[in-house]
């Protein structure tokens, strides 16, 4: 197949690497005076300005990331009527309601705010729907269900924006609603009591780009105040101990780690890591909630300190597991429980299905393979429209995100059930997907997402209709030719410059993710020493010595090991592509590189 594959397995199993390596333009005047006034290596005032941060101010406090940067959460419209409604509640002791999604934002979220009115002392039934019973969003079942568990007032987290008529019915029943979202609000928003989203048109709140849990955070600290400023007489919970659950939603739902997301994170990471801090400044102790230690335990994960990579492969897929192939309701389970046996119990049922998940989605993109080469695509085709009955709603977003990485075109699967299809688009760079979709709207049942990822429902007699059309508004928006390949560069450096005061001022900008990327910086003319090897099982990952002008450094490369089949490449002089980093071992550091890409020195 004419597939590219970049670290990531492909039909062909060849490695390849992109063949266009970019340097980012950067005002270089800007970033010498941004790394002299904060005193700072100029690699580091370069990053800071291609992320979009020119003032001294505003770099320092992105490097430090305290919590008193936080925004006022009642910048956000429609809290201050939310939060006072539901601080009379939890005053009158009145159980509230919370309706999420099953994803691992949703789980987070539910977990978070049923976490915080508990221990205000009210009930907090919640309801979580099936993926393949209720799908995705506000359904009247659930409201009914927690309007007969005794709730007159329901939150929902991470969903309801868009659940017009449900928000109508509601109103109908009695229940007084709050809509807490992050996804795209439509031109005419639900009624309800109050609809708490910071991407609304018309709300004033500075920061964008929150997912779900950070929206149901903001709310707990809204109402966290009101309750103290009315003269509540009960215990007012800490909320950073629940930064953890907030990190967890906010790197699974990819969304920008930068403002608040960034300070989330980076207090969430330290709540997450076994390896805590005494408050008494004595021994450290293990602050992590039951269900989190189980979790890790179960998926072997024995890291002191945990990355953003730990919380996005391999805590985030189990609890996602429960909502594509179980109930996502457990994962709410294991995240409010505070018993060690039933935490480790419900963590390995995750387990479970996290290993059910997997063999579901290589069973998928083997057949998504098959109709790939039966149909000749990608071809012409400026996208990847495929449907079966046997694949599983549960992964098939999975196995769509796989087809784009390998083809570079925005690609759909849809899961076949009788008339009706259900499926889930992501998109590549260049094109908003929502707005693409929108454009074959009439040929849908339903439709909602964002800019890179979608969920959609349509008639299996419209299915050709639709697959010409969204090839067509692809097309339109990409250009006849998919776009090449392309590695951009930070910088280019040597490795001389690689020394430990730099790597560790460098890590003062982690927590690295989406619109954050670790810095990706190259050099060239470096030659292999000695003999490479192989680590992991199977050998999946490179491992080896590398020499520039004298100066020694370790690297590996993950996914690489596919490299020493081509022992000639690596005999000669390379341009490497890397992160670069601190690799802290038993008390021991050390720097070492991490390889992206390689090429011919000067190719």
């Amino acid at each position: 197949m004419n597939a590219w594959k970049w670290n990531h397995g492909s039909p062909d199993g060849k490695l390849t690497f992109p063949r266009r390596w970019t340097l980012r333009a950067v005002d270089e005047d800007l970033a010498r005076r941004l790394s002299d006034e904060l005193e700072v290596p100029s690699l580091l005032g370069r990053v800071l300005v291609l992320r979009g941060i020119s003032e001294m101010g505003e770099a320092s406090e992105f490097l430090n990331a305290p919590l008193t940067a936080l925004h006022d959460p009642f910048l956000m419209k429609g809290m201050e009527k939310a939060a006072a409604h539901l601080a009379g509640e939890i005053s009158r002791g009145r159980p509230i309601g919370v309706y999420g999604d099953y994803d691992v934002d949703g789980i987070s979220s539910t977990t978070l705010l049923v976490r915080f009115f508990t221990s205000l002392g009210v009930l907090a039934p919640y309801f979580i729907p099936h993926r393949m019973r209720e799908g995705y969003g506000l359904h009247l079942d659930g409201i009914r269900q927690l309007h007969e568990a005794g709730c007159e007032t329901i939150v929902t987290v991470d969903c309801g924006i868009t659940a017009t008529e449900v928000a109508e019915e509601a109103q109908a029943m009695g229940i007084h609603l709050i809509i807490t979202d992050h996804h795209r609000p439509p031109p005419r928003v639900p009624e309800a009591l109050a609809v708490i989203n910071p991407r609304q048109t018309d709300c004033a709140y500075p920061f964008k780009g929150l997912c779900g849990v950070g929206v149901a955070f903001k709310l707990a600290a809204a109402v966290r105040r009101r309750l103290r400023d009315g003269g509540f007489t009960g215990e007012l919970p800490n909320l950073k101990q629940h930064l953890d659950l907030v990190a967890l939603g906010t790197v699974a739902d990819v969304v920008p780690l930068l403002d608040e997301n960034h300070i989330f994170v980076r207090f969430g990471l330290e709540n997450l890591s076994p390896a805590g801090v005494s408050n008494g400044g004595g021994a450290p102790f293990d602050r992590r909630k039951a269900g989190i230690r189980a979790l890790a335990a179960t998926a072997d994960l024995k890291a002191e300190n945990l990355t953003t990579g730990h919380l996005g492969f391999v805590l985030a897929p189990r609890l996602n597991a429960a909502g594509r192939v179980g109930e996502a309701r457990i994962g709410v389970e294991l995240l409010t429980t505070e018993d060690p046996s039933e935490a480790r119990a419900l963590a390995e049922k995750l387990e479970e299905w996290n290993r059910q998940r997997r063999e579901l989605e290589a069973e998928a993109l083997r057949e998504a393979e098959k109709q790939i080469e039966e149909k000749g695509l990608p071809g012409e085709r400026s996208a990847i429209v495929l449907a079966s009955e046997s694949w599983h709603p549960g992964v098939i977003g999975i196995v769509a995100s796989r087809l784009v990485e390998w083809f570079l075109r925005p690609a759909i699967l849809i899961h076949l059930d009788g008339d009706e299809g259900k499926g889930s688009a992501r998109g590549v760079s260049g094109i908003h997907l929502y707005e693409v979709l929108d454009q074959c709207a009439d040929l849908l049942v339903q439709f909602g997402g964002h800019k890179g990822a979608a969920g959609l429902s349509i008639r299996r007699e419209n299915l050709e209709a639709f697959e010409e059309r969204f090839d067509q508004a692809a097309r339109e928006s990409l250009g006849e030719e998919p776009p090449e390949p392309e590695l951009f560069l930070d910088a280019v450096v040597d490795f001389a410059e690689l020394d430990m005061p730099l790597l560790e001022r460098m890590e003062l900008m982690a927590p690295f993710g989406s619109n954050n990327p670790q810095p990706m910086l190259a050099t060239s003319g470096v030659e292999v020493v000695g003999a490479p090897g192989s680590v992991g099982q199977n050998g999946a990952h490179l491992r080896m010595k590398l020499r520039q002008r004298g100066q020694m450094i370790d690297a590996i490369g993950f996914g690489l090991g596919g490299l020493l089949d081509d022992p000639e490449f690596l005999r000669g002089k390379l341009d490497v592509a890397f992160f670069a980093e601190v690799n802290r071992w038993r008390g021991n550091s050390k720097v070492q590189i991490q390889l992206k890409a390689l090429r011919p020195a000067g190719g």
